[in-house]
């Protein structure tokens, strides 16, 4: 008899732990402020870990016992606290249950992909290395982001090639498309100076410097512990008064923010 009771208690407790993962699990908010600031307690004099923009919705996993907060689960899997009067909290039924790819595409999002560090950064520090007209091409590229949309970014690098060196250097300006995505579109357009030394036994092009004029865009894909890979497409334009030539840059590297 107490087999039976012991067995049915734990029946009820299997079922009540089910359920109730499956009740966090449709349970979500959407952000209807425009900023909303997520802190890693549910207050906010703890630390701000991530800041949420207007339309984002996150999966709650619990509700604050004191005050009106939410801890929900970041892109990352981490998990913060958000105030509720900035939010929207909502249930998802079994009628909206995603399709195959739509799961499969959140699981990828999640395993690999975390948010961006761009909302909280003031620098951006970028490496590079690919082509520039089918040759070589290396460069630094440091930026001051304005603001999450709009960055100055300065250029700096060089193109090895077989009978000369070509140094960049310059600044222009950065449009993100998407800022705070984990993959972040851009474009860019900038201006500078490109200067020609021939090689060693190069004893026929002439040392010289050409104006730079450079545009295009690219990716910031942003992978777990905020590793940021970045990826550029540039059209090249290198000019004086008598001649010009043109290439096209293919490059990838990794960005740092500060």
């Amino acid at each position: 008899m107490i087999a039976r009771r012991l067995a049915a208690v734990a029946v009820v407790v299997v079922t009540l732990i089910i359920v109730g993962r499956d009740a966090r699990a449709d349970a979500y908010l959407r952000v209807i402020a425009q900023d909303a600031p997520v802190y890693s307690g549910p207050g906010a004099s703890y630390r701000s870990i991530y800041d949420a923009r207007r339309g984002e919705v996150f999966e709650v996993v619990e509700r604050g016992t004191r005050g009106y907060w939410f801890r929900v689960v970041l892109d990352d899997g981490t998990t913060g606290w958000i105030f509720g009067e900035l939010v929207f909290p909502f249930e998802v039924g079994p009628d909206d249950e995603p399709g195959a790819f739509t799961r499969l595409g959140r699981s990828i999002r999640r395993a690999i992909l975390g948010p961006s560090p761009l909302p909280y950064a003031k620098v951006e520090v970028s490496f590079s290395a690919g082509l520039l007209d089918r040759e070589g091409l290396f460069l630094l590229r440091p930026a001051i982001i304005v603001d999450p949309y709009f960055a100055v970014e300065g250029f700096a690098g060089l193109s090895p090639r077989a009978q000369t060196d070509v140094f960049l250097a310059g600044a222009g300006w950065t449009l993100r498309m998407a800022p705070g995505a984990a993959v972040g579109p851009f474009v860019h357009a900038g201006v500078g100076a490109a200067h020609i030394r021939p090689k060693a036994d190069n004893f026929v092009d002439p040392e010289e410097t050409l104006m730079a004029l450079e545009a295009g865009g690219g990716f910031e894909i942003t992978f777990k512990k905020q590793i940021t890979l970045r990826t550029d497409y540039r059209h090249w334009v290198l000019f004086d008064e008598n001649r010009s030539e043109a290439g096209h840059e293919v490059t990838a590297g990794l960005a740092i923010f500060f």
